[in-house]
């Protein structure tokens, strides 16, 4: 069930720009009402509410459309909310992107390009030798809660339950 809406990602660069490198924080929206993955939980706001503190004007917010779907609002957020508590936000396991890709792929089946989530994917092997700790002198710090998360094995099983 549900009715037809608009599926958007919103993509918002931010930090140093290297070449082939940018870190990204993203969002989806669901005929203009954003919903975005941070330490409080999933949100839902109007608009790209959640990029305005990266990009006050949203200049450098893109908006991808990836066209109507049959989407119901309150099926997505029984699944949704409870992969995506508050407290399990990890910069680089579970975050605003990994948030994303499973959203879209719920909603509209597709997949989110790689390029957005480069950055921790980068993150996650510098961690895995545990230079990222060092580089960041210690703000980084990985939370248990997201330890286990798996974007792809979540995505695996909403594709099997749909």
């Amino acid at each position: 069930g549900g009715a037809l809406a608009r599926v958007q990602v919103a993509a918002t660069p931010f930090g140093p720009s290297l070449p082939g490198f940018q870190m990204y924080h993203t969002s989806v929206l669901l005929d203009g009402v954003e919903y975005s993955f941070g330490e409080d939980g999933v949100m839902r706001s109007k608009g790209p509410y959640s990029h305005v503190p990266i990009s006050p004007d949203l200049d450098d917010t893109e908006l991808i459309d990836f066209g109507l779907h049959t989407v119901s609002t309150k099926e997505f957020e029984q699944r949704m909310m409870p992969l995506f508590r508050k407290g399990t936000y990890d910069l680089l396991r579970k975050n605003c992107n990994a948030f994303s890709a499973c959203a879209l792929f719920l909603l509209a089946g597709e997949q989110l390009d790689v390029r957005y989530s480069q950055a921790e994917s980068l993150g996650s092997v510098l961690d895995g030798f545990g230079l990222l700790r060092g580089l960041t002198g210690g703000l980084y710090q990985p939370k248990e809660l997201a330890e286990d998360f798996d974007k792809d094995a979540v995505i695996r099983s909403l594709c099997e339950s749909n």
